[in-house]
């Protein structure tokens, strides 16, 4: 089993832009109420990853952010003790690649990329991705539209010339059911040794509102879930005043 060395968990984060975020939960939210989500799933996702990284030894947490600034909520991130960089360009998985690299010049061994789509995740995802990665080179957290909500990247053996963020996001068909497929066969086709966890689900559209909705409010709830607090907020409000029944 391998070290894991420092760890940092990357939220991958856009500008909370009206017409920028969130447009598939549309025609049934508008775009304000859409941006309303999404600040609450961010905040969620923000203080849960802060609240793990405080647990952890050598952890960090940084929020890699796409669009333009926004000084009211990067300072709020960064009040929750959470750094903040741009993501730059290309497509996601560019992104993921370069995010995986700066994170590796700041002393991390063990990275971690989580989205703002699943509010409801918990540390105990990020611990389970932690030890997972310590046993092989790469770890997804499968979601059921064929993506995935977490990828974990451990330390770089020195007896591999390849370093894993630069063949697991190679040719990979973003925002399609494939992704997690294609981005698996990457890694099996260069030797790497890839694991799963469980899986969980993104919010993209109002159907997965719904979903969160019983999830959250009802199913977790009973079990005595504490975090998405802000996401909890929101929804109580959208059912108080009959909107989620459309």
């Amino acid at each position: 089993m391998r070290e894991s060395g420092n760890t940092e968990v990357i939220i991958f984060a856009k500008a909370p832009v009206e017409g920028r975020v969130k447009t598939r939960l549309q025609p049934q939210c508008t775009p304000s109420q859409s941006v309303t989500l999404y600040r609450a799933f961010l905040k969620d996702v923000v203080e849960m990853v802060a609240g793990w990284v405080g647990t952890q030894d050598g952890a960090r947490a940084t929020v890699s952010w796409a669009g333009e600034d926004d000084d009211a909520t990067q300072g709020w991130i960064r009040e929750q003790g959470v750094s903040v960089v741009e993501q730059g360009e290309g497509d996601l998985g560019a992104r993921m690649r370069r995010a995986i690299g700066a994170a590796r010049t700041r002393g991390a061994e063990t990275i971690i990329i989580v989205g703002a789509d699943s509010p409801t995740l918990s540390g105990e995802h990020l611990s389970l991705a932690s030890a997972t990665v310590k046993r092989c080179d790469v770890v997804w957290g499968p979601s059921f539209d064929g993506g995935y909500y977490l990828v974990a990247v451990g330390a770089q053996e020195k007896s591999r010339n390849v370093l894993v963020e630069d063949v697991i996001f190679e040719g990979v068909a973003w925002s399609t059911a494939d992704v997690l497929a294609q981005s698996w066969q990457c890694a099996r086709r260069a030797g790497l040794l890839p694991d799963l966890l469980g899986f969980w689900y993104d919010v993209d559209t109002f159907e997965d509102v719904k979903v969160l909705e019983f999830h959250l409010l009802e199913f977790l709830e009973s079990q005595g879930f504490e975090g998405a607090r802000h996401t909890r907020e929101v929804l109580l409000k959208w059912r108080h005043c009959g909107y989620l029944r459309s």
